[in-house]
């Protein structure tokens, strides 16, 4: 609420950062769980992580087109006439698909991560190619974070730096020190 005091650039600003550190947590998960499994078996472990992320393939799909059903259900529910009520409750169904969908994408990016890097993997070895650096898992992580850096970069300097929108209590820009 107190970006919107400037107007809505700052919003906008506010909500990038927002959006853009959500990414910093899932891929330290990633990048641990990379270097963790290969610590323990190797590629193997890799590989053994991302068929473990995909034998629930099915469980993320279901919950993925929950949000679909139950937003289907509310337009049907508006464009039948019926009371406020089961509409009030097919927006808190829709509410609910909207999350576990954003859950089961965030699951499988995951997945696609660590069967990128065991296919990878396998084809260097099969090849015999030594030149692939990128299927190396320290490497791969170190790729990983230096990726997520600009992200994090950006929220720590506009989203949350006071310094990135210093405004007075009526809303005019303060002067930057």
């Amino acid at each position: 609420a107190n970006a919107g005091v400037t107007g809505p650039a700052t919003v906008i600003i506010q909500g990038l950062g927002i959006g853009m550190i959500s990414c910093v947590f899932p891929v330290l998960i990633i990048v641990g769980t990379i270097l963790i499994c290969n610590a323990l078996e190797g590629q193997y472990g890799v590989a053994t992580a991302a068929v473990g992320m995909l034998s629930t393939i099915g469980i993320n799909v279901a919950s993925d087109s929950y949000g679909a059903i139950s937003d289907n259900a509310g337009g049907i529910a508006e464009m039948a006439g019926l009371d406020k009520r089961v509409r009030d409750i097919t927006d808190q169904l829709d509410a609910l698909g909207n999350t576990t969908a954003a859950t089961g994408k965030g699951f499988a990016i995951g997945s696609a991560v660590l069967t990128a890097l065991s296919l990878l993997a396998a084809f260097e070895d099969k090849a015999q190619v030594d030149s692939v650096d990128i299927s190396d898992p320290v490497v791969l992580s170190g790729m990983l974070i230096g990726s997520m850096l600009p992200y994090l970069f950006f929220c720590v300097d506009h989203a949350f730096s006071p310094k990135g929108c210093p405004c007075n209590h009526d809303g005019s820009l303060a002067p930057v020190p």
